[in-house]
């Protein structure tokens, strides 16, 4: 059993045709047809029932998909393991900001660093392991020991000139986003609310006085300044993956 056939069996089971796998993969059909064999042969058992309409898994076929499954994502984490001779840090886009750039606190040369919104590394946690993690919702997994847990101080940041006026609310997508949480349990006396899928494009409203946003202070500059004296703590986490 070889991975490649592994990987023939499940996008033939996912596209439910032996036609379109050999398309998709880029194979000739009489050749799609004869890795499955192979792979039946190996197992001693049917994984497809054929007919006019495509294929549908028998009982050992979707057996074979969950091991299939399984068995390819292990094969790619390990790839990526000995593919990279770096340490992987997974952050969300505001802690970076603040904990790589304005705090130095890693030398950015010496890692892989893959920066994420917080829904994007709630997903990709389920997917693989990184070596250090900083996100602003807690991990639950005890594969992930919790190193450090601190906040960043908030306010509503505005464009220079446009304190204290009336212009909308801006909250990002990121429905894990705890800035957004905190600006829709506020936005009774904020006015309107304006949902907007980038943080640049947020941070780019902000600083033309077209928007209003919950945001870290460490943002604060010439162009982004406080809407109010008012602060909010918003807490993050840091985790270290242990075996």
């Amino acid at each position: 059993m070889n991975f490649n056939d592994l990987s023939i069996f499940k996008t033939i089971y996912e596209l439910k045709s032996i036609n379109k796998a050999a398309l998709k993969l880029g194979y000739t059909q009489s050749n799609i047809t004869a890795r499955l064999k192979v792979l039946e042969k190996e197992v001693n058992a049917p994984l497809f029932v054929r007919s006019n309409l495509g294929v549908r898994p028998t009982s050992s076929g979707e057996k074979m998909y969950k091991f299939a499954t399984v068995a390819l994502q292990n094969y790619q984490d390990l790839k990526a393991s000995l593919t990279t001779s770096k340490p992987q840090i997974l952050i969300a886009e505001l802690l970076f900001g603040y904990l790589i750039t304005k705090k130095s606190k890693f030398l950015i040369n010496r890692y892989e660093v893959i920066i994420k919104n917080t829904d994007a590394i709630q997903e990709l946690l389920t997917k693989k392991t990184y070596d250090i993690v900083m996100t602003f919702v807690p991990i639950s997994s005890s594969n992930y020991l919790l190193t450090e847990k601190s906040s960043l101080q908030s306010c509503f940041l505005t464009g220079k000139g446009t304190e204290n006026k009336k212009i909308p609310v801006a909250i990002n997508a990121d429905f894990n986003c705890p800035f957004r949480d905190l600006t829709l349990q506020l936005a009774s006396n904020k006015g309107e609310i304006i949902e907007i899928d980038s943080l640049e494009m947020i941070l780019q409203l902000v600083k033309q006085g077209k928007a209003t946003a919950l945001l870290p202070k460490y943002l604060i500059s010439d162009d982004l300044v406080p809407a109010n004296k008012q602060t909010w703590e918003i807490p993050y986490y840091s985790y270290r993956y242990h075996f």
